[in-house]
């Protein structure tokens, strides 16, 4: 038997072995991660408290821009919160797209879906450059000048035939 001048002494031991071993094995109900988590919008923020992964549904539009069609996805923002990049679903047109975007908001690259048809999309200066993709069990290459017009366009149908289709000739000189 333990003197009266140790008893809170044993006690508060007794209790603090309690909790240790009850944290060692799974601790109790309140303090197990949840099961599911419903949210409309997380946002991760970096050292600084600026959001750089938000996980939304829908996305917020970028900086200064309006999106064409509401998406649901992930977005990456830069150091000063501008949207440059992502991955977005978008219901109303079948989309679903990774992209990553320029300085001036355009999207750079893009790999994706569109209903039901992969593509891969390269742009310079807010004009498409290069389009690689299968449509209709076509795949195609499509190369475009500066300006964005289609210049080369190489084909291989579900057959395995080829073909060079529209290529331009170079514009006369004025």
């Amino acid at each position: 038997m333990t003197s009266p001048r140790f008893r809170p002494f044993v006690l508060a031991a007794v209790s603090s072995s309690a909790l240790v071993l009850g944290a060692c094995a799974g601790g109790t109900a309140a303090t197990r991660p949840a099961e599911s988590l419903s949210v409309r919008e997380l946002n991760i923020v970096d050292e600084n408290g600026q959001t750089r992964i938000r996980i939304a549904a829908p996305m917020p539009n970028p900086q200064g821009l309006k999106r064409a069609a509401t998406a649901h996805g992930l977005q990456f923002l830069s150091p000063t919160g501008q949207e440059i990049g992502g991955l977005g679903l978008f219901d109303i047109n079948g989309i679903r797209a990774l992209c990553f975007d320029s300085d001036e908001g355009y999207e750079s690259m893009c790999m994706g879906l569109i209903q039901g048809q992969p593509t891969v999309t390269f742009r310079h200066d807010w004009k498409e450059r290069i389009t690689m993709g299968v449509e209709n069990g076509v795949a195609s290459i499509v190369i475009h000048d500066g300006q964005g017009n289609p210049r080369i366009k190489l084909e291989v149908d579900k057959d395995g035939k080829t073909r060079t289709v529209g290529v331009t000739p170079e514009p006369a000189a004025p």
